[in-house]
């Protein structure tokens, strides 16, 4: 059946593109924008018509101008220049006319031109230059060089011509970001809250939706991130793009699954310069926190041949950094599910375990692409881009936790306790003294390299009245973990081991630093226990050997992508229109692998071997964190545990860990057939674009299923069909005001780790994992309105609101208990385990309120008589008030997982005479992290974080700028919470960093 679905969809694919004439398959975006007004004039009949064509470029600072508005003064049209600064009306009728060009923090020019009948005249125009001459404007020149104005102008200028709602951070004048990855970068634009692992930036929010429901483009194709949906923008270096598109409201034109927006990643070609163009970064510092490296080096080479007919870009870039963590982590647990029976145990939560985890590790981001244009005439424009990005994670990780509820028996069946949530020996759930506490600890070594490799062959062109442009993609993310190796160490046990076992004191008072102090224990005659003398190390002594891992796991994805567009100009209901219709293939799979080897004591004793201890490989490097621990310790070596394992496995001790491949593997496909028909219909005031898109998904889920002692393979797959209509109204109050209204919808299918049919057993931790192949996408529907204002000088101020309309938001819940017995074995009744899965819930909303604002003392001088050194100075900041509901699958409302109430960016900025400087701050208030069970503990928050960032640089000339960052100046930590803020379960600091760089722009 799943198979004469595939042949049915391949089969629609073909008739749709057999009806195109096959010279018109060889078709992409127009080489410019292209509008045909001839039956704007009125006229009853179409008269003689030729075409204005023509290239928009700087006189600042040279090259072409993206996102430029062109107008024909009389006509309501408006043409917007390309990446390649090129824009084109069509059919205009013989006579003399005036262009009106205009771009943000440049003087608007005129010029004329004259058309005659099938001809194309060529109006290029130059503006910042003065009349006939194209001499720069001297008060323009003056300022000197001024990289983040002018970045800024260039992401303005894209917003403001755009046809719906969207942001744009935008490459500085020299071809860098001020940020090592996307995420980080995105992070400054209104509505965008950034969530952060290790301090670094990794995923974002947009508007207070989660990040699932983001999608990421390179160059409007989408791709699917190595480990799922999830747009974890960590991945892609921000070095990789010339700019970024923040696309908030969903055209047509889009995949359904942008349900909160689309992160579109602009790259380079060699036809965005007029000729030979090239830029070098270089930049090295540190980490204060442990005091490791930093660098980042990267750039691009682009030149066009033969006339301008063939142009090749090639581009690099390495971020690296080597950091460590200061971290501890606490348990908790309700009173009813603890061992306190006393009076009052219902409404205290207590810690069951604490513990630290010190990280050192190496992150890294390394992106190489190339671009092949080929533009034979400018009808016809052929290319070849292939991306490959990548992140690796080299970990090395001490884990070291207090087991406080190992062996601990219920108070009101004991007079004497060890002290673990018994109120009678005075302890309280923060702060209090715990007698022959186990120790855990697991010595680390893990490897992830997550990576995507996407590569796209595509054209335009034009035949007669149609601009056909085309999309053939191939990518490739793969989440790739391993060769891990994962030591586990565990106190003595048995009866006569409790003395050998500490004593903890541990104090939650203050929530930024919980602590404990280890002491002795003394086991005293009649079974009580005592404090002794203080113990200030964690020895080799303490622990026994567990076991040792080795694991593997590959996230294989792999997507075919084909898609085709036409667009024409023509007349509907008497206003000049664009009319664009299209339709797309995706062909999505996803294969999950996993294997774990594992050496038990066990096997070395009956080989008669010596258990290893953590001596073996344990060095004597000094403590690099600052976070007051209570007791020392000491590092690993990662080669000397690599070694150990590499020595016991060559001796046979290495056995396949049982069930974690067959309950793990999976693999999940995804077929999407899509089309869609939207028009965009210009008017003296402005434009509307209105259409829908219409898509049809199969899926298939494949995976073993235990029953009983055997697994046998399980197939699932359904298919949905989904209708997304959307209306972007677009009005011009003004030369300086717009006005947008949208009306859109969407839906977030679910991701391939979500479908798949399978489960994951714990028999140490009673629990049950699962995936959900009948889950159902999630849907919204949503409303925006915003008014933004572009002062000629480029200053610029928007206010705007945003309502979403929610329906099967998708929760990972946990239930009590699995409630079937067809994965019990003998001895196992795991009918009664915890069972954790991803289901949908009811309805909900998103509500929010934007306001952004720029603006510099420059358009104030001459009004407040100030000097000119004064005028560099700048503000630019943005708010969103955001309000969310969401129902759970057992009917409880919540605030929707990952949404801040408030989330605000500041920048305090100074440019004038080549010197630049931005003063940044960040801020959003806590967003749930994790449903939580039970009312006492509550659901898991990520608390409140700021971050102040700074940057100074200076711009010699045209061709040199150095520079220096700092990241978090205040080592805002991040603090993660259950229920009540008191009760932090997860603490992290990460320090300030610092970077000094040169960059080189020929």
């Amino acid at each position: 059946m799943m198979i004469f679905k595939r042949k049915q969809l391949r089969q629609a694919i073909l008739v749709a593109l057999c009806a195109v004439p096959a010279t018109e398959l060889m078709a992409q975006i127009p080489a410019a924008e292209t509008l045909t007004i001839a039956q704007a004039s009125g006229s009853s009949s179409i008269p003689a018509t030729g075409e204005i064509s023509g290239v928009v470029t700087d006189a600042i600072r040279g090259g072409f101008l993206v996102g430029a508005e062109v107008r024909i003064s009389g006509f309501e049209v408006v043409a917007v220049t390309n990446s390649e600064g090129r824009y084109t009306f069509r059919g205009v009728p013989v006579g003399n006319y005036t262009l009106d060009v205009s771009y943000l923090g440049r003087p608007a020019r005129q010029t004329q031109v004259t058309v005659t009948g099938n001809q194309v005249s060529v109006a290029n125009v130059v503006l910042g230059a003065t009349g006939d001459d194209n001499q720069a404007i001297e008060s323009i020149v003056v300022i000197g060089a001024r990289p983040q104005a002018e970045s800024e102008a260039r992401a303005l200028q894209m917003q403001r011509s755009s046809a719906a709602i969207i942001n744009v951070v935008s490459a500085d004048a020299v071809g860098q970001f001020p940020d090592q990855n996307i995420a980080a970068a995105l992070s400054r634009l209104p509505g965008i809250a950034v969530e952060r692992d290790q301090g670094q930036e990794r995923a974002i929010s947009m508007r207070g939706a989660p990040s699932r429901w983001s999608s990421i483009s390179f160059d409007g194709v989408n791709v699917i991130a190595p480990s799922g949906r999830r747009a974890r923008t960590d991945t892609v270096p921000a070095a990789i793009g010339s700019a970024v598109a923040v696309r908030k409201a969903v055209t047509p034109a889009m995949q359904g699954e942008s349900l909160a927006g689309n992160v579109d990643i602009i790259t380079r070609g060699a036809f965005d310069y007029p000729g030979f163009k090239s830029a070098l970064n270089v930049a090295a510092g540190y980490n204060d926190l442990g005091g490791g490296d930093q660098y980042d080096v990267g750039g691009f080479v682009a030149n066009t041949f033969a006339d301008g007919q063939f142009g090749v870009l090639l581009s690099a870039s390495r971020y690296e950094r080597d950091m460590v963590t200061d971290n501890f982590e606490t348990d908790w647990e309700t009173g009813e599910d603890s061992q306190d029976r006393e009076p009052g145990f219902e409404e205290r939560a207590w810690a069951d375990a604490h513990q630290n985890k010190l990280y050192r590790l190496v992150r890294s981001n390394t992106a190489y692409s190339g671009r092949f244009d080929f533009r034979p005439s400018d009808n016809h424009h052929f290319f070849f881009s292939t991306i490959y990005t990548e992140f690796t994670d080299d970990e090395m990780r001490n884990a070291h936790e207090f087991d406080f509820d190992d062996g601990a028996v219920r108070t009101d069946r004991a007079s004497v306790t060890r002290g673990y949530a018994d109120i009678r020996t005075g302890n309280t759930p923060l702060q209090g003294t715990i007698y022959a506490v186990e120790l855990d600890s697991t010595l680390n070594s893990n490897k992830t390299l997550e990576s995507i490799f996407t590569n796209t062959l595509g054209g335009e062109q034009r035949f007669g009245i149609w601009d056909a442009s085309w999309r053939l993609n191939y990518s490739n993310s793969k989440a790739e973990g391993g060769p891990s190796v994962q030591s586990a160490w565990r106190s003595p046990r048995g009866a006569d081991a409790l003395s050998l076992r500490p004593t903890v004191v541990y104090d939650y008072n203050d929530r930024t630093r919980h602590g404990v102090k280890l002491f002795e224990t003394i086991v005293n005659p009649d079974g009580s226990f005592s404090r002794g003398a203080i113990k200030r190390s964690l020895d080799p002594q303490d622990y026994e050997f567990v076991r040792l891992r080795n694991n593997t796991r590959l996230q294989d994805s792999k997507s075919i992508s084909a898609r085709f567009d036409l667009t024409r100009e023509m007349d509907l209901f008497g206003q000049p229109s664009e009319v664009q219709f299209g339709v797309q293939y995706d062909d999505r799979s996803k294969e999950d692998t996993r294997q774990t080897l594992q050496i038990l004591p066990g096997a070395l004793t009956a080989a008669g071997v010596a258990l290893p201890t953590t001596d073996d490989f344990a060095i004597n490097d000094p403590y690099k964190g600052e976070l007051p621990l209570g007791y020392t310790f000491r590092y690993f070596s990662d080669r000397g545990l690599r070694n150990l394992w590499s020595s016991l496995a060559s001796q046979g001790f290495a056995e396949v860990l049982a069930d974690t491949s067959e309950t793990n593997n999976y693999e999940v496909t995804e077929e999407v057939l899509s089309a869609y028909a939207m028009a965009t219909t210009y008017f003296d005031w402005g434009n509307i674009l209105a259409g829908a898109r219409v898509e049809r998904v199969d899926n298939t889920g494949s995976a073993l299923v235990r029953f009983g002692n055997t697994y046998q393979p399980a197939l699932v797959g359904g298919d949905n069909l989904q209708f997304f209509p959307s209306v972007h109204v677009n009005w011009d109050i003004n030369d300086e005001l717009k006005l947008r209204v949208s009306a859109n919808s969407g839906a977030a299918r679910p991701d391939f780790t979500i479908l798949r049919p399978n489960f994951n057993v714990s028999d140490e931790n009673q629990s049950i994992s699962g995936g959900n192949p009948l889950a159902e996408p999630e849907k919204a529907m949503g409303l925006d309105a915003y008014l933004e204002w572009y002062m000629p000088s480029g200053s610029f101020f928007s206010v705007g609101a945003y309502y979403k309309s929610l329906d099967d938001v998708l929760f990972t819940v946990q239930r009590p208990t699995f409630g079937s017995d067809v994965l019990n074995q003998p001895g196992f009744d795991r009918s009664t385990y915890s069972y954790t899965t991803t289901d949908n819930g009811g309805s909900g909303h998103i509500a929010g309120f934007e306001v952004a604002v720029s603006q510099t003392l420059e358009p104030f001088a001459e009004r407040l008589n100030l000097p000119d050194w004064a005028t560099g100075f700048g503000f630019r900041g943005n708010l969103t008030l955001n309000d969310s509901e969401s129902e759970t699958p057992d009917g409880r409302k919540i605030q929707l997982p990952g949404s801040s109430d408030l989330i605000y960016n500041l920048a305090l900025s100074y440019e004038r005479y080549g010197l630049s400087t931005r003063l940044s701050w960040q801020y959003r208030t806590k967003w749930i992290d994790s449903i939580g069970d039970g009312d006492i503990l509550g659901d898991g928050y990520w608390d409140e974080v700021g971050r102040l960032d700074f940057k100074v640089g200076y711009t010699f000339n045209d061709n040199a700028n150095v520079y220096l960052e700092a990241n978090n100046l205040l080592s805002e930590p991040g603090i993660r919470y259950e229920g009540d803020p008191i009760r932090v379960s997860e603490y992290e600091e990460f320090g300030p960093r610092y970077l000094v760089g040169l960059r080189l722009n020929f």
